[in-house]
């Protein structure tokens, strides 16, 4: 399979995530409100959301930074790394801001995070394996 092919299967993957994302957050709402408190099941919708945000984020982050945009003969990783710090500190500040003003159900933002990287985990691991795979072949001689 072409390298471009495994890419736009990673791409897929991707897509699928967020909207797998998109409907357990709905579950979630209308579950909790069925079986206990709602706020439970829109905090956990706010966390998916905010997987969703740093995914995509990081999403345009790496194309940004492979695409040439960084100029030539500079090392890419640390505006990678600083980019990653910042978007993870500000999604850790605002989970934890938002844990702490909306205690004791305020918690299960956190869930919705760890819920979302599962997701897309199980989403676009296998397609991206394809990928390594591929370009370790062909980085062969």
């Amino acid at each position: 399979m072409a390298l471009d092919a495994q890419w736009s299967a990673v791409a897929r993957g991707y897509r699928f995530a967020l909207i797998l994302a998109a409907v357990l957050g709905v579950a979630a709402v209308v579950v909790s409100s069925l079986i206990g408190p709602w706020a439970a099941g829109l905090f956990v919708s706010l966390g998916l959301a905010l997987g969703g945000w740093n995914s995509r984020r990081l999403w345009t982050d790496t194309e940004k930074l492979t695409s040439g945009t960084v100029e030539a003969g500079e090392k890419w990783r640390g505006p990678a790394v600083t980019s990653s710090a910042k978007r993870l500190g500000l999604i850790t500040l605002l989970a934890f801001l938002i844990a702490l003003a909306y205690r004791p159900l305020g918690w299960t933002v956190f869930l919705g995070l760890v819920v979302f990287q599962i997701v897309m985990v199980a989403m676009v691991l296998p397609p991206l394996k394809k990928v390594v795979s591929g370009a370790a072949k062909v980085a062969q001689p």
